[in-house]
């Protein structure tokens, strides 16, 4: 049988998820909640979307039946603002994701979990305090516990991507400092001109950034990042010495990270490519390695949580320092995982 899972927020992530469900033979999406009632134009933005393109389903939605309608099978729609306040239990979920991103979602995902109407959930928001545990795939998915992890955090994407690559240079050269500069696309928060911080997806949130309030079509803005304490969840012995900053960018899609690594014993170019390579070829759908002449766009749409560019590797300092660039696709690559992340979670029930 396949996991039955529930999206809570149907936004980015949600949708990505839901349509990642049409491909993926190990689970189903059986009730979908969002803040917004409007089902018909959920079941628009399901169809067409402008980074990956048009489902070839047929999709429609209803808001008086409360229902998602894709070739001919009818998905529960609910619009609760509280994830707790969704009947999941009468669609038999086996998982819910927790897709909004709303931090304050954490208290009512617990309280949902401890009065028995969900058995499992997954947040996307991080670093998520009061979680039971955060799982990234190609570093700790063998810590999960079905009896004990209940509440689980998915991390974040730039955690997803640049944890895999730390544990493995880690491992064979230890990491003693490190540099990491993300260049992240822009998100629906930000503002198309000059503006007030206050955020309109989020209603009452202001952000402490004042350039977050800048036009994000035509800047580079520098920003802070939660990387280094949402790596300290996975890898805490290696997110204490790494300091990270990041820039949004005018793009749609696609994350790229620039990473430099002091490390405690020396390597060349040739060796950690070839290390990196050799683990791209064993565990394909986490990492990927390639050294062709890419751009973002061609990074759009994979389902690895990173890909090495080789071309860019570089080792000096007498082989101390090292040089990556890393690419994810921050929306499907993320949400690749957070489907396995929900497999993962959700079999002990089928």
């Amino acid at each position: 049988m396949r996991v039955r899972v529930g999206i809570n927020g149907f936004g980015r992530i949600g949708r990505a998820l839901f349509r990642i469900a049409r491909q993926d033979s190990r689970f189903d999406v059986v009730a979908v909640n969002d803040i917004d009632p409007n089902v018909e134009n959920h079941a628009y933005l399901v169809k067409f979307d402008s980074h990956y393109g048009w489902l070839r389903e047929e999709v429609s939605g209803s808001t008086d039946e409360r229902c998602l309608r894709i070739d001919g099978r009818s998905i529960p729609f609910h619009a609760r603002a509280d994830v707790a306040d969704v009947p999941w239990h009468e669609h038999d979920v086996d998982v819910v994701i927790d897709a909004s991103g709303v931090a304050t979602n954490l208290a009512s995902a617990r309280s949902a979990i401890e009065s028995g109407r969900v058995p499992k959930m997954i947040v996307t928001n991080a670093p998520a305090t009061g979680t039971d545990v955060t799982i990234v795939f190609g570093v700790n998915e063998h810590a999960y516990d079905h009896g004990s992890h209940h509440l689980i955090s998915a991390s974040i994407c730039d955690v997803m991507s640049s944890a895999v690559v730390l544990n493995i240079l880690d491992k064979r050269f230890g990491i003693r400092s490190g540099f990491m500069t993300t260049m992240h696309p822009w998100l629906s928060y930000q503002n198309l001109l000059d503006g007030s911080v206050k955020s309109v997806s989020s209603p009452g949130h202001y952000w402490d950034d004042f350039a977050l309030g800048r036009a994000s079509n035509v800047n580079l803005i520098p920003k802070k990042t939660t990387l280094v304490p949402a790596l300290s969840k996975v890898l805490p012995h290696v997110a204490g010495k790494i300091q990270a900053m990041s820039f949004r960018v005018p793009t749609a899609a696609v994350t790229v990270s620039d990473v430099v690594l002091e490390l405690e014993k020396a390597t060349t170019t040739e060796e950690v490519n070839a290390l990196l390579k050799d683990h791209a070829g064993s565990n394909a759908r986490i990492l990927g390695y390639q050294e062709e002449q890419r751009v973002s766009s061609d990074f759009m749409g994979i389902e690895q949580s990173v890909f090495v560019d080789g071309r860019w590797t570089a080792a000096n300092n007498e082989g101390r320092t090292l040089r990556l660039v890393l690419w994810y696709d921050n929306e499907w690559g993320y949400s690749q995982r957070v489907a396995d992340l929900a497999v993962l979670a959700g079999k002990k029930y089928v």
